[in-house]
């Protein structure tokens, strides 16, 4: 028997089944897409990473107190970043009308616990038909509540999704609905289970597959990709740039997305059981059933939009001593305000928790 949701339009067991699963991959294939994005190479304070020294001890890399390898980074004064912050009294989470707005974080290895080595924003505006992806390097140096400033992956690490959730909204001025969690066993999993997708390469794409990541006999030209193949594929930079390295990564994206959306009902069950297994939330199935519709209801007729909250443009990138390797925003309420002018928001003004923070990372930050 069809069920009815609460806004009008009936939906069958089977579809029902079928838009659940589908929200659950696209939200893994999602977060494993910025996941790629972030572990071409290992981080060289951590030594964590995809290279081959990945997990060696890098110590502090001879860097003096508040030291950086970018002479135009700036330094920080660690005393000052660890003092907290009370939060103003008028302060309150901007409401940016007709979107809502879902964090997912992507976790390396098969538990959940760890930093959280993916992010994405994923608004949803259901009258405009947009559904809008926001990514943000793991490394950004972000206010955290009961830590101090420290990069932005460490927030899950300290205080699961709740701490997450709030240091997405203080720092950006988002409202976050709800939110996804994930880890990156599936990726291979689910590309071999539909089948491969099928991808263009360049004659350098092809080769630095193989010779980077082992993915040994591919050629430039249009072929069927395996799982590992991709995933090769997805982690290309070296030849060009971080911008057409995520334009690989979309175009991934939506060749597995578009094969699943073509598949049978039997390999959606094989594919909720890895999509499952992979994934938590704190949305409820009921839920889950609305807004898979309207997600995929958009994406029949609009493109996935990408965007990214902090780039070249607006941050310097260094390695300083006690922290690591960070992504220090130039300013941060003007990330706030690009996120607005992307989505089509006007008249933004940021909170004055966000104001707030980025006056004392400037003085964190000696700017």
């Amino acid at each position: 028997m069809a069920e009815k949701n609460g806004r009008g339009r009936k939906v069958s067991r089977r579809s029902r089944t079928i838009l659940i699963v589908l929200l659950v991959i696209l939200a893994v294939l999602i977060a494993a897409a910025a996941f790629i994005l972030t572990r071409t190479k290992p981080d060289p304070y951590t030594g964590q990473g995809d290279n081959p020294s990945a997990g060696a001890d890098f110590g502090n890399d001879g860097l003096e107190e508040g030291e950086t390898i970018d002479p135009q980074a700036p330094t920080v004064n660690e005393d000052l970043a660890e003092e907290s912050l009370e939060t103003p009294e008028n302060h309150s989470v901007s409401k940016d009308e007709g979107w809502t707005h879902y964090l997912l974080m992507g976790i390396d290895g098969t538990s959940y616990s760890g930093h959280s080595d993916a992010m994405i924003v994923m608004s949803v505006n259901d009258e405009e038909q947009r559904v809008v992806l926001a990514s943000i390097p793991r490394d950004t140096f972000v206010y955290v509540e009961g830590k101090g400033f420290g990069k932005l992956n460490s927030a899950y690490h300290d205080g699961g999704a709740e701490l997450a959730i709030q240091t997405f909204e203080e720092n950006f001025d988002i409202d976050i609905a709800n939110y996804f969690v994930v880890n990156f066993d599936s990726l291979p999993q689910i590309v071999d289970l539909v089948g491969g997708v099928t991808l263009t390469l360049t004659d350098a794409e092809a080769e630095h597959m193989w010779e980077q990541y082992g993915a040994w006999g591919v050629t430039g030209g249009t072929h069927l990709l395996n799982g590992d193949e991709v995933l090769a594929y997805c982690r290309v930079r070296k030849i060009d740039s971080d911008y057409k390295r995520n334009d690989r990564q979309f175009n991934a994206l939506m060749a597995i997305y578009d094969k699943v959306k073509d598949m049978s009902y039997d390999k959606y069950i094989e594919l909720a059981g890895i999509a499952y297994e992979n994934m938590y939330s704190d949305m409820t199935i009921g839920n889950m059933l609305f807004f898979a519709k309207d997600v995929m209801d958009i994406l029949n007729v609009s493109e996935l939009e990408h965007i990214k909250l902090v780039d070249t443009e607006n941050s310097h990138a260094g390695t300083v001593s006690g922290y690591g390797s960070i992504v220090m925003v130039d300013d941060l309420t003007q990330v706030a305000t690009r996120f607005r002018e992307n989505l089509g928001i006007e008249g933004y003004t940021p909170s004055a928790r966000v104001q707030q923070i980025a006056e004392r990372m400037d003085e964190v930050l000696g700017r």
